[in-house]
């Protein structure tokens, strides 16, 4: 039997061991062969990193691992759904992870499983809203309503352009709306992964997972239309160079916080998109970088005739049938449209 004081000591140390391990795989509920594979290092990931997320917030409870009851998983499930970062998916994920460690520990009964009955009778899990997507109309709305692009005017030698900072809000949420990024990939978008002709095509990026969020898999995307446009327009003051052949901003992020290259805050990207989102009147259940993301994958398969393996690939994902739900985006529908 596993050793429950380990868990409690160290959570963490001891998930982390557990879940490279074949015993992990043999919990999963769609087991295909008697004995699974240990999971791939990229997918350790993800589960290491919603662990640690469950883990922080066990410490602030001052609860053990293995004292833990289905009342406090509620608790914890319901603190994501107030932060914005709940829906059903998300919540089944979180409980079946947990559901799993407890299974393992042969802990009885499951709080993860009971918890998940008491959400679901309670109605505490969040109603899955289904991906939205902006239609046509929409992007038009939400480009005409990025921040301002106006050149920078005359500045003092050596000194930052004027107002460049809107410059930057406006190339980098176009390169979400028209390259499908996740924020954090365009944050610790560096120069390098620019694939940079300045011809009135496509840009290329090589996205590399260096510098960015740990689920995030190295791939190539395109950022098209207004996007590339938007782009390299702000590619050509980010290269700029004062009077003495430096450039004026230090480091190799594309979308830098700072004048010394300092990534910017996932929170001021989010908030500049959100008051784009306002500013274009278009309401939507995530004001933020997912549903750009989710726009850029939807118009590649519905407009732009791309199969769901190059949206696979433009997206990073580790499996087709993750761009299903693409084939079904939309936009969100108003109250008024939901009375009818």
């Amino acid at each position: 039997m596993p050793d429950l004081k380990t868990w409690d000591d160290d959570p963490l140390a001891a998930f982390t061991a557990f879940v490279t391990e074949r015993a992990f795989a043999s919990t999963s509920r769609r087991l295909g062969e008697a004995e699974p594979e240990a999971i791939s290092t990229k997918s350790a990931e993800v589960y290491i990193f919603m662990f640690r997320k469950f883990v922080t917030w066990l410490a602030g409870q001052n609860r053990r691992f293995s004292q833990v009851e289905e009342r406090d998983l509620v608790r914890f499930i319901s603190q994501l759904r107030r932060r914005g970062e709940q829906n059903s998916a998300i919540t089944e994920r979180y409980l079946r992870l947990l559901e799993r460690c407890y299974s393992h520990l042969q802990i009885t009964p499951n709080p993860a499983t009971s918890a998940t009955k008491l959400a679901t009778d309670n109605h505490y899990l969040a109603q899955n809203v289904g991906t939205e997507a902006l239609d046509a109309a929409q992007v038009d709305a939400f480009v005409a309503a990025l921040p301002s692009r106006e050149p920078p005017g005359t500045n003092r030698a050596g000194r930052l352009p004027k107002a460049w900072k809107r410059r930057r809000d406006h190339a980098v949420q176009a390169t979400l709306l028209f390259g499908g990024l996740k924020v954090a990939e365009a944050i610790g978008l560096h120069l390098s992964e620019v694939e940079e002709s300045f011809s009135p095509l496509p840009i290329r990026l090589k996205i590399n997972p260096e510098d960015k969020h740990a689920t995030s898999y190295e791939h190539e995307t395109i950022v098209h239309g207004y996007g590339a446009d938007a782009l390299r327009y702000w590619l050509i003051e980010r290269l700029a160079e004062d009077g003495k052949g430096q450039r004026l901003f230090k480091g190799d992020l594309v979308f830098p916080g700072d004048k010394e290259g300092k990534p910017m805050s996932k929170v001021t990207l989010w908030r500049q998109a959100k008051e784009t989102f306002t500013r274009a009147g278009i309401d939507v259940n995530r004001s933020g970088g997912r549903t750009l993301r989710n726009t850029f994958a939807a118009q590649q398969l519905k407009e732009h005739g791309r199969t769901k393996n190059d949206v696979k690939g433009y997206l990073g994902l580790a499996l087709e049938r993750s761009a299903d739900i693409y084939e079904t985006a939309k936009p969100r529908k108003k109250k008024s449209d939901e009375a009818l």
